[in-house]
């Protein structure tokens, strides 16, 4: 109820404050003043004591007067008397609310009649905003049903928004025409009488359509819009509300996009973007309608002196962009290369550029070119972007738009184009580390996500109680499979006291192998363990996945082109194997086909370009070289065959899993277990054959040593000042080695 004052108190013309609910919990209290209201108003109790609002606001009136809302928490128990004053008028009021009360809630017309543009526009963002918190009023029915019918009053028959397409199971995109003198636009709601919510994802504004309108392209969650919603853009000084019919069924974002035969690049990357940001299905979402409505590829074609020049590489992860490509360019007219983002703006790649020397074959003629690769921070998508646009620029002041081909969505393909993208001989650390290395970083990391959770067959009865476990990865090549498993079952320790775990890591290879190894089971009483890995996800975690389900306490890793030629070797390597806290890993003699040594222990050594590469001891002289025959320490053994603690490889986190394919995970795998401060030792007298990268040389990504460039980088990145202890004072003597067991930058 409203109380007027007492005769004693000074009235002015106009209203009386008026007391309503603005939600149960939130009163209001509107007072009309006949002139603009420039004091802070004054609110105290009856007693004298502040009262102090929980908001004010002010509204400027096309009367000339001033609109004035407070906001105050509704009493609970006892009745509250208030005693108003606004301005230099003295106008005062006595207002009394009893907690008990029965008031109406605050009606539109109340608030916004008469109300100046500037005045609606501060009302509603108060009440997106600030109101909006407090007491829970986003969550009230009333509140939002309030804030509906105001958006309905502030214009008589506003425009219309569209819905016109479903991006995934919960979102859907709008259009709406927006005045091109809008301006920038601050923030985006949707209103219904069942709620509100400001739209996450800023507007995509698309071209000038005719009558000084720009259309722009909106994405909100389907929710609340079924049955029609009003769409209220605020700017700095603008606002501007669209009706949105209800959402009839609408089509898929790729039929859409297809009978309107769009060709918006920007708004195909915006909306690309939009998803990629959300769930795993909108994610996919992205993904299909790059692979169902691809840009059209665009080179920028040159003769008679005039430059040329093609993007074939383009790969987009979270990390960045990275593109590759050559151009030609006769008279020195091009100004640089840069990337575009989803709203056509040009980014330079600064220090991520790199040019080499190369030739490119145009119309039948091989001409020299200049081939290049950039990796740019300012474009990123956990989606990745399959044909992200590029732009020549020249010295004229010209642009020339550059788009690849779609690339693969599969980052096993993604990653393998990346290590064709420069020659081996122009590929160097800085390439590697500022262009190569995060891209090729983010793609494993998802390679590994994507592995699955692996198979495993029991072919015959497995042992109880092994004492070794011998894990084998094998990948596509199985010409050595039958000698493997013969010489395996020739051997008593192997028969009587190991399992043998093989690990396919080609699962497409599967049912050839599972019938190969039970013909062998059949032939030779052998049990035998296969892991089918998922998909493929390199060496590393094929060995870790076979690690994972041996038994026994000892971990024999051997490459599936690694053949004993003598029974006795596993027994010889195990008898060197010391208890937890002294020797962890020992590996044999390996031998080449023609007898003359391959391995005798690992070491560390730059080349001739400083970089840090793994070395075999004595590789290439015959096999009875004296020093090659003496037992000792060494600071690596090979992965082709060790012998491992099974604790100590777990204490290691086993193979790290982020090099490329498979190199040099076996010396980081060693560093990990000297950092850990226990010894390896070589053991000549266990002696195999190793018919080395035989399996390696078949994998499609192992392309002309770049991929172990890139594994010999990663390597020194992490272990580059414990090679150089080693290199340099030899093998540390009860000297702790700091663990460095990080994951690359």
């Amino acid at each position: 109820m409203l109380d007027l004052a007492s005769s004693d108190m000074r009235q002015t013309d106009g209203n009386s404050p008026h007391v309503c609910l603005l939600n149960p919990e939130i009163m209001i209290l509107v007072w009309n003043m006949p002139t603009r209201l420039w004091a802070v108003p004054k609110l105290e109790s009856a007693n004298g004591e502040a009262v102090s609002p929980q908001a004010t606001l002010r509204l400027p009136l096309g009367s000339g007067g001033t609109r004035l809302l407070r906001l105050i928490s509704r009493p609970k128990d006892a009745p509250l008397s208030l005693l108003a004053e606004a301005g230099t008028l003295g106008r005062k009021e006595e207002i009394s609310i009893d907690p008990d009360g029965d008031y109406d809630m605050i009606d539109a017309s109340m608030l916004m009649d008469d109300v100046t543009p500037a005045g609606r526009l501060a009302l509603l963002s108060a009440m997106f905003g600030a109101w909006g918190s407090m007491f829970r009023a986003r969550r009230s029915r009333s509140y939002a049903q309030l804030l509906n019918r105001l958006v309905a009053r502030i214009v008589d028959e506003p425009q219309r928004a569209k819905a016109v397409a479903r991006l995934s199971d919960q979102q859907i995109l709008i259009a709406a025409g927006m005045p091109v003198a809008f301006g920038e636009i601050e923030a985006v709601f949707i209103v219904s009488a069942f709620g509100y919510r400001r739209l996450p994802m800023e507007p995509h504004g698309g071209r000038e359509a005719p009558q000084g309108q720009k259309q722009t392209w909106f994405i909100t969650e389907r929710d609340g819009t079924e049955n029609g919603a009003y769409l209220v853009v605020t700017g700095n000084r603008s606002l501007a509300i669209r009706h949105l019919a209800a959402t009839p069924v609408l089509p898929s974002l790729s039929r859409w996009w297809q009978a309107r035969g769009q060709s918006d690049a920007d708004l195909r990357e915006y909306i690309i973007a939009a998803l990629a940001r959300t769930d795993t299905k909108s994610r996919k979402a992205a993904l299909e309608f790059q692979l169902r409505c691809p840009l059209s590829a665009q080179r920028v074609s040159g003769g008679g002196g005039l430059p040329s020049g093609e993007i074939d590489l383009a790969v987009t992860t979270a990390r960045g962009t990275l593109i590759g490509g050559w151009y030609r360019d006769p008279v020195e007219m091009i100004a640089g290369i840069d990337i575009l983002d989803s709203n056509g703006t040009a980014h330079a790649f600064e220090g991520g550029f790199y040019r080499y020397p190369g030739t490119v074959v145009e119309e039948d003629r091989t001409s020299s070119a200049t081939g290049f690769v950039g990796f740019s921070t300012e474009i990123c998508s956990q989606v990745p972007v399959l044909q992200p646009r590029s732009i020549m620029r020249l010295t004229s002041g010209n642009r020339h738009l550059m788009i690849p081909t779609a690339q693969p969505a599969d980052p096993a393909e993604a990653r393998a184009r990346i290590l064709r993208a420069v020659p081996p001989q122009h590929l160097n650390d800085d390439i590697i580390e500022h262009c190569l290395a995060p891209i090729l970083g983010d793609l494993q990391k998802k390679l590994l996500h994507m592995t699955g959770k692996p198979q495993v067959i029991e072919i015959g009865t497995p042992h109880r109680d092994p004492a070794v476990s011998i894990v084998v990865p094998l990948y596509r090549v199985l010409d050595f499979l039958r000698a493997q498993v013969g010489a395996f079952a020739c051997d008593p320790q192997i028969v009587q006291s190991s399992e043998i775990i093989y690990v396919l890591d080609s699962p497409e290879q599967a049912e050839t192998v599972e019938h190969l190894l039970r013909g062998l089971n059949l032939l030779y009483g052998l049990p035998i363990r296969l892991v089918i890995m998922a998909r493929n996800g390199g060496y590393a975690r094929a060995c870790n996945a076979g690690a994972g389900i041996a038994r026994a306490d000892l971990l024999a890793m051997i490459n599936s082109d690694v053949i004993p030629h003598q029974t006795g070797w596993l027994a010889k390597m195990v008898e060197r194997m010391g208890g937890p806290d002294d020797v962890a890993a020992v590996g044999p003699k390996l031998l080449f086909e023609d007898g003359s040594l391959q391995h005798a222990g690992m070491y560390f050594a730059r080349n001739a370009r400083g970089q840090w590469l793994n070395h075999h001891y004595f590789k290439g002289m015959p096999e009875q070289f004296a020093d090659a025959n003496i037992e000792r320490s060494v600071p690596g053994i090979t992965g082709a065959c060790m012998l491992l603690h099974r604790g100590v490889f777990e204490e290691v986190g086993g193979f790290t899993e982020d090099y490329v394919i498979g190199d040099y995970e076996d010396s980081d795998l060693c560093l990990k277990i000297r950092a850990a401060d226990f010894d390896i030792k070589y053991v000549p007298d266990a002696t195999l054959y190793h018919f080395e990268r035989k399996s390696i040389s078949t994998h499609s990504d192992y392309m002309r040593g770049v991929a172990t460039q890139y594994n010999a980088w990663l390597h020194a990145t992490r272990w580059r000042e414990v090679m150089e202890d080693i290199a340099a004072n030899g093998l540390p003597q009860n000297r702790n080695i700091p663990d460095v067991r990080g994951d690359a930058a």
